[in-house]
């Protein structure tokens, strides 16, 4: 069955509120043309084959739920949670109230009853937990407390609601205060709290070392590389590559690296030359040949396949390799010979590619520069350049040549992907800065020099490239897959676009909406909008499925470029090696018939992993990548509370409107970039103000006082509760815009409840939701 249409076809129908659809319907969400009519209708009877799709004549839809359903539960803050099906059903997700969860925690797979109808909001299935078929994990941490003789311990985070009975607390000789690493052995359930056995104290609650083992514990992330692994990395450390001669020798051509300031694994590097006489640039981009230092299925490698990435947390990274190789020879070091991959590209003045080729290639970086660095010699500040050099040497005035050549180059790439249709968000990044101890001293906007999209424009073309050469020769690969969004998912960004004053067309295109995000930039509705669409599109991942990139208007994309702490990325480069080893690293031509023999020789090489190999590794890595930006996000979250209770407790901060919910208003605070509640009895007002939502117009208003909130506004907000452990901070409205009903044409009272149950009708909460993407 076609991979590309199999997950879409089944969320679609999942948010179609039950209804039927028609293969018109789903290709017309889908965009598809009469091309690709056929790959649909194979992927639908595969479905139905598979008995997850129901068809009645052309009309299908999902299959009802059953009396039992097995699936993840999703606990939530208040108590109830859901069952998402391992298989979608038309009723979608099933409530779980409060007390029927049984000894279940958040992630754990389960078998429940289906009991009744309506219990969710009046709509939607609900039932009990009946069975935990598969735990997501058993290793927490936590606070240690006492209550009386009781030794208790309370969990950071959400998945765990309950505080943890300890029965053996000298076995770790525990004191309160302590974070501790802890396995339950006792599940929750009934009115019995679970119970506990400590595995490590970590120090003092709220101390950074503690807070950042505990996250590395909590999400199973591997620190230590077991001996095996080790042996290997050493004894790949001191390898002399004996082919040394059949690499392309690119010594002499000028090179250079742009990092951030602490880095250490340097694993991409930079030529640019201008050929006036062509009118073109050849670009070429030198990655570090990892494969050749990490062969695949020895202990290196299968740890390396077991962490699927490195995790980069606040003042800690945990690598995919063994620092000996991260750091060491696999990294494009200043002034050392290296081995890489390079994939040589011409490039002409509207950024349109020519020629490409890849080779294995012998490099040496003239110059490694930081990105305000490189940045500042590109401006000519030469001062402030020097200021920021992290090595002692000055760039030559050939490697300027370059960097300025570059400069330009990754504009014309830019303004071509632009008029293709990329979609560029302007979301804001703040850079943490720490005191002696670890603890966060202050919160400051990231520079916003170009060159960190210098560099983002020149590794999207190595990766685009490297991906095309494999589609020619139609031999599966592992893809960074991002699929478009579908017309249906794309209601909520109407309603902010309403609320900004524009207008979505019916069936908006990537240019429709890098318009939307053009036409709001300097508004205050700027930032909601752009997380808006954010949330709109679908997460990036790896699947061999041939879909091609959304975001970035490319038919065919695959990571390449970071090998040192992406496995993808080295599974890529294996296969790459296996292609330049048959063509005889670019000496042996294989055009016209030539050409099928060449495919036939890739086909045939059993070096290279099968489509179904790929699809559990895409998994798996996807996996990965979402636990270690869990993490990073948990932890940098709990630092930047702590220093809003330390040094911002009761002070007023801007921020903007970010969501409505039933318990109160969303916000995101601008400097800090963390989300805070404002529960509607601090919303201000007084007793008269009922606070309502305007069913698709992304705003509330308050029915005695008249005044008006939309998703995107500015406000000023008091810090007025903060709780680091559970990650949750608490809010009170000081100031709003002054605009009420008087200054906006709004609906009657009739309309907002009749639009209300037309929004409410057919349908519960439906598997999945949407998720934030991060990652290209």
């Amino acid at each position: 069955m076609p991979l590309r249409y199999r997950r879409r076809i089944l969320d679609h129908l999942a948010r179609d509120s039950g209804r039927w659809a028609t293969v018109h319907d789903l290709a017309r969400s889908f965009r598809l043309g009469y091309d690709q009519m056929d790959v649909l209708q194979e992927a639908i009877a595969g479905l139905i084959r598979d008995e997850v799709l129901v068809a009645d004549g052309d009309r299908l839809q999902l299959p009802k739920i059953g009396p039992e359903v097995e699936g993840v539960y999703r606990g939530t803050r208040r108590g109830f949670g859901f069952v998402q099906p391992d298989s979608p059903t038309r009723e979608g997700d099933v409530f779980i109230p409060n007390g029927a969860q049984g000894s279940a925690v958040s992630g754990d797979r389960v078998r429940c009853t289906v009991s009744g109808r309506g219990a969710w909001k009046g709509r939607g299935p609900s039932g009990r937990v009946d069975e935990v078929l598969e735990r997501c994990t058993s290793t927490f941490a936590g606070t240690v407390t006492k209550q009386g003789r009781t030794w208790l311990v309370e969990p950071d985070g959400r998945k765990l609601r309950e505080c943890v009975v300890i029965r053996d607390p000298g076995a770790k000789n525990i004191k309160p205060g302590d974070k501790v690493v802890f396995e339950l052995v006792a599940w929750p359930e009934d009115d019995m709290l679970p119970e506990g056995v400590i595995i490590e104290v970590l120090g003092k609650s709220g101390e950074p070392h503690a807070e950042t083992e505990a996250v590395i514990a909590a999400h199973s992330i591997r620190t230590d590389f077991p001996e095996a692994a080790m042996e290997e990395a050493r004894a790949a450390a001191t390898l002399i590559d004996g082919t040394l001669d059949d690499r392309l020798d690119l010594r002499d051509h000028v090179t250079f690296t742009i990092d951030p300031p602490d880095a250490r694994d340097f694993d991409d590097a930079i030529s640019v030359v201008w050929d006036a006489d062509a009118a073109e640039w050849e670009l070429m981009v030198h990655i570090a040949d990892v494969g050749f230092f990490v062969p695949a299925g020895g202990p290196l490698d299968e740890e390396a396949k077991a962490r699927g990435n490195s995790t980069y947390l606040p003042r800690r990274v945990i690598p995919m390799l063994p620092e000996v190789l991260s750091n060491g020879v696999c990294s494009l070091q200043e002034g050392v010979d290296r081995c890489a991959k390079t994939i040589i590209i011409r490039i002409d003045e509207r950024g349109r590619v020519g020629t490409v080729r890849s080779r294995s290639t012998l490099i040496n970086s003239d110059k490694r520069f930081t990105y305000i660095e490189a940045q500042a010699w590109i401006d000519g500040d030469t001062k402030s350049a020097r200021k920021q050099a992290r090595t002692g040497t000055s760039p030559t005035d050939e490697v300027l040549e370059s960097l300025r050549a570059t400069e330009q180059l990754a504009k014309a790439i830019q303004g071509r992907r632009r008029r293709d249709g990329m979609i560029t968000l302007n979301l804001p990044e703040s850079e943490l800065q720490f005191d002696d101890e670890g603890r966060v001293s202050d919160v400051q906007p990231e520079d916003d020099a170009y060159t960190h999209t210098l560099i983002e424009m020149l590794m999207v073309e190595a990766n685009e490239a490297v991906a095309r050469v494999f589609d020619t020769l139609d031999v599966p690969m592992i893809r960074r897959i991002h699929a478009e969004p579908e017309l249906e998912s794309l209601d909520d960004l109407r309603t902010l676009a309403m609320a900004a004053g524009h207008r979505l067309p019916e069936s908006p295109t990537r240019k429709d909406l890098q318009q939307l995000l053009d036409a709001t930039k300097d508004s205050d509705s700027a930032r909601a909008v752009h997380f808006a669409v954010l949330r709109t599109l679908t997460r990036a991942e790896y699947s061999p499925a041939v879909i091609g990139h959304f975001a970035l208007a490319s038919k065919h994309y695959a990571h390449f470029t970071s090998p040192i702490r992406r496995y993808p990325d080295l599974v890529l480069h294996r296969a790459l090696g296996v292609y330049l080893e048959h063509i005889e690293n670019g000496q042996a031509q294989f055009s016209g018939r030539r050409r099928r023999e060449l495919e036939r020789l890739m086909h045939d090489d059993d070096r290279l992993p099968g489509e179904v190999d790929l699809i559990e590794l895409g998994k798996h890595c996807s996996d990965t990548e979402r636990e270690s930006e869990q993490a990073e996000r948990e932890l940098r979250e709990f630092l930047v509370l702590q220093f809003l209770e330390t040094h911002h407790l009761g002070d007023d901060v801007t921020a903007a409107v970010s969501r409505f919910t039933s318990s109160g208003v969303l916000v995101s605070l601008d400097r800090f970039l963390v989300t805070g509640m404002i529960s509607w009895q601090d919303m201000g007002g007084g007793r008269r103000d009922h606070w309502e939502e305007l069913p698709g117009m992304g705003r509330i208003v308050a029915r005695g006082s008249g005044a008006v909130l939309a998703i995107g506004d500015q406000v000023t907000v008091r810090v007025t509760r903060v709780d680091s452990a559970e990650r949750f901070l608490e809010l009170t409205l000081v100031k709003r815009p002054d605009r009420t009903t008087r200054d906006l044409p709004l609906p009657s009272k009739r309309r907002i409840e009749r639009d209300r149950k037309r929004a409410s009708r057919g349908g519960g909460r439906k598997g999945g939701g949407k998720s934030n993407r991060r990652r290209q």
